[in-house]
């Protein structure tokens, strides 16, 4: 599956990053170029909610439309 993607820690909001998701993908089902997918996956440190969008551009978008706090810090989820 080709696409871009982000996590969120277990302590992000998952409920709110969910309806977040589906909300974008719902807003710009005329635009989507590829897959979205939102999923759980735990590892070594814990749970995760892996976020997948179609474009760079995509993702971008989906981010900044988050709250400042919702946004995942890319150190933690990939350290």
């Amino acid at each position: 599956m080709s696409g871009f993607e982000t996590r969120f820690r277990a302590e992000d909001d998952a409920d709110r990053i969910r309806a977040a998701f589906y909300g974008f993908v719902g807003a710009h089902a005329a635009d989507v170029d590829g897959d979205a997918h939102i999923s759980t996956e735990i590892d070594t440190q814990g749970p995760k909610l892996r976020v997948r969008l179609w474009s760079a551009e995509a993702m971008d978008a989906f981010l900044n439309g988050l709250h400042a706090a919702d946004r995942p810090n890319r150190r933690v989820c990939y350290e």
